[in-house]
C-alpha cells in the first residue's frame, strides 16, 4: 500500500472511524457527568423518601452498565464494517470458537435477562440485606449482569444474575424483634411481663431509637418450661433493616432490668466431685 492509498483509507474511513468513537465516547460522558446530577438533584427533594431513593439508586447503577453496553455495540456494529470485516461471515467461520462464544453469549443474555427481571420486579436493591442460597449480605451493587453481597465478615461475593433463584430479602418491610428469655421457676410471671414491657416502652420513647421502633416489644407468651427454667418469647416489630441492632439493645436493656428488679435467671451449675482415695 503506497502512502496515497493509506491517505485515501484514512480520510474514507479513518475519519468516519475516528468520529463514531469520538462520538460514542462524549455520549458516555456527557452520560457519566450529567446523569449522577440530575439524580442527586431528584433525590435531594424533601419529598423523596428512603424507599424510594434505594429504588432509584439501584436501577440508576443497572443503567450506567447498560448504557456502556449499549455504546460498545453500537461501536463495534458500525467500525468493523469500515474496516472491511462483515459481522456475518466472521461468526460464520469461526467453527468451534463460534460455538464457544455463542455459549458464552447465551450465560450472558441469561444473566442479562434475569437481571431485568430482578429489577423490574423489585426483588432487592442496592442497601438491602439479602440471603441468596448459602450466602447472605448487603447488596452492594447491582446490575443486569451481576449481583454483588458484602457479607459480615467483610467478604465480597459476586454472584451472575443466571445463578440468583429463590432470594430472601430481611429489610423489606417491617422487621421482626424476637428474643427468648429465660427466668427461674418460682418467679412472677405477671412481675416479669410488666418488666419486660416497661423496657420496650421506653426503647419505643428512646429519642435515639424511637424512630426505629414501629411496635413496642412485648412479652408475647411462654415458649417452654424446661430442666433449666421458664422459656419466655419477647416479640417486637421494628423498621427495616434495623431489627438487628435493636435486638442488640433490647437483650442489653432487659439484661440491666432483671438485675435491677431482682429478676431471677437460671445459670449452669457446676458439681465437683474428688475422689477420697486421692486425698492427701
Amino acid at each position: 500500500m503506497t502512502s496515497q492509498d493509506a491517505m485515501d483509507w484514512f480520510f474514507d474511513h479513518g475519519v468516519r472511524i475516528l468520529g463514531i468513537i469520538v462520538a460514542l465516547a462524549l455520549v458516555y460522558l456527557v452520560f457519566r457527568v450529567l446523569f449522577p446530577r440530575l439524580l442527586a438533584r431528584v433525590l435531594s427533594h424533601p419529598a423523596v423518601d428512603m424507599d424510594f431513593r434505594r429504588r432509584v439508586e439501584t436501577l440508576a447503577s443497572a443503567a450506567n452498565w447498560l448504557v456502556l453496553a449499549v455504546l460498545i455495540v453500537i461501536g463495534l456494529l458500525t467500525v468493523l464494517p469500515e474496516l472491511g470485516i462483515n459481522i456475518a461471515a466472521v461468526l460464520t467461520g469461526l467453527g468451534i470458537t463460534g460455538v464457544a462464544l455463542a455459549l458464552g453469549a447465551q450465560l450472558l443474555v441469561r444473566d442479562l435477562i434475569n437481571g431485568i427481571f430482578i429489577l423490574l420486579e423489585d426483588q432487592f436493591r442496592k442497601g438491602d440485606y439479602i440471603a441468596v442460597g448459602n450466602l447472605q449480605g448487603i447488596v452492594e451493587d447491582l446490575s443486569l449482569r451481576r449481583t454483588v453481597l458484602r457479607d459480615w465478615s467483610g467478604v465480597l461475593h459476586s454472584i451472575p444474575n443466571s445463578l440468583i433463584g429463590t432470594v430472601s430479602n430481611y429489610t423489606r418491610g417491617a422487621g421482626g424483634i424476637y428474643l427468648t428469655v429465660r427466668v427461674a421457676y418460682g418467679e412472677d410471671l405477671e412481675r416479669v411481663r410488666r418488666i419486660v414491657d416497661g423496657v420496650g416502652d421506653s426503647l419505643a420513647r428512646d429519642p435515639v431509637w424511637a424512630q426505629h421502633v414501629v411496635e413496642p416489644p412485648r412479652l408475647a407468651w411462654v415458649e417452654a418450661v424446661d430442666d433449666q427454667g421458664v422459656v419466655l418469647r419477647v416479640r417486637g416489630m421494628a423498621r427495616p433493616g434495623c431489627q438487628w441492632e435493636l435486638s442488640g439493645v433490647l437483650r442489653q436493656r432487659l439484661m440491666e432490668a432483671f438485675v435491677r428488679e431482682g429478676v431471677r435467671v437460671p445459670f449452669p451449675s457446676h458439681v465437683l466431685a474428688q475422689d477420697e482415695d486421692r486425698k492427701g
